[in-house]
């Protein structure tokens, strides 16, 4: 007698939104970004022009915002921010593994 086996296996439902998550921007020039510290006191500074931005997720401060790294420290962006005034870094796949796996 055979004892049925169950198999499940988690798939993403918005695909597209976690493609851009570790996605890599630079700066074409400054602009005003959110850095929240431990004790959830905001302060407003100037990322600027040439940082290179990773985004690590959705923003958990603006509505339609996104939290990037940069210089080891999250900051809360706006989209329309990202998007007007950054540009996509492509890196090879493998240099990008290794980057994700050192960080962890």
């Amino acid at each position: 007698m055979t004892t049925p086996f169950a198999n499940s296996v988690a798939i993403s439902r918005d695909q597209k939104r976690n493609d851009s998550v570790q996605q890599a921007y630079r700066t074409k020039e400054s602009f005003v970004a959110v850095h929240v510290d431990s004790a959830g006191k905001g302060e407003i500074g100037f990322l600027p022009e040439g940082a290179i931005l990773r985004i690590i997720g959705p923003s958990s401060r603006l509505g339609d915002g996104l939290e990037v790294i940069f210089e080891e420290q999250v900051y809360n962006i706006f989209k329309i921010d990202l998007f007007a005034r950054c540009s996509l870094v492509f890196e090879p796949r493998r240099a990008r593994s290794r980057a994700v796996a050192a960080c962890a």
